[in-house]
């Protein structure tokens, strides 16, 4: 199946929509008002990305942007973008799960509810922080991700 930027929109605001989108910090991009959308879109190379689709921001103002090719993230000092094709692996950033059954001391891990930022591993091994406002907001994040990589698998 060829995966259209029309195919692939669809599918992501199918997805939002199944998480409870837009929030308090989660938004469609085409419903940001239209300075935001501008300041952005100046930020992001569109042609390389596609068409901006989901945004998600923190209070702390780093930033999320799911387009229809890519991903992009702001943390206040870079820009980062990576594309649905190159994702190998999507992981937390609260602990590191390879310590899972190795003495993993729980106490020392944030709650879920707390967890605000994802590691997004590419192909080539290098790996960058996404951030979304804590909670259902990331899962939202992780999991429509989750869908985007498999379209590419």
């Amino acid at each position: 199946m060829q995966k259209t930027d029309e195919f692939i929109i669809k599918k992501l605001k199918w997805k939002a929509e199944k998480f409870g989108l837009p929030t308090e910090f989660a938004f469609y991009f085409d419903d940001l008002p239209s300075q935001i959308k501008n300041e952005l879109a100046n930020q992001i190379d569109k042609e390389n990305c596609g068409t901006p689709v989901l945004f998600f921001t923190k209070p702390t103002k780093e930033w999320t942007i799911i387009c229809s090719q890519k991903v992009i993230c702001n943390d206040n000092t870079r820009i980062v973008s990576l594309s649905f094709s190159d994702i190998k692996q999507i992981l937390p950033t609260a602990f590191d799960p390879t310590m899972i059954g190795k003495g993993l001391d729980i106490n020392t891990v944030k709650k879920k509810t707390e967890w605000d930022t994802i590691k997004v591993i590419d192909k080539q091994g290098n790996s960058n922080i996404f951030y979304a406002d804590k909670g259902s907001d990331l899962f939202s994040l992780w999991n429509i991700l989750l869908m985007a990589k498999r379209f590419y698998d």
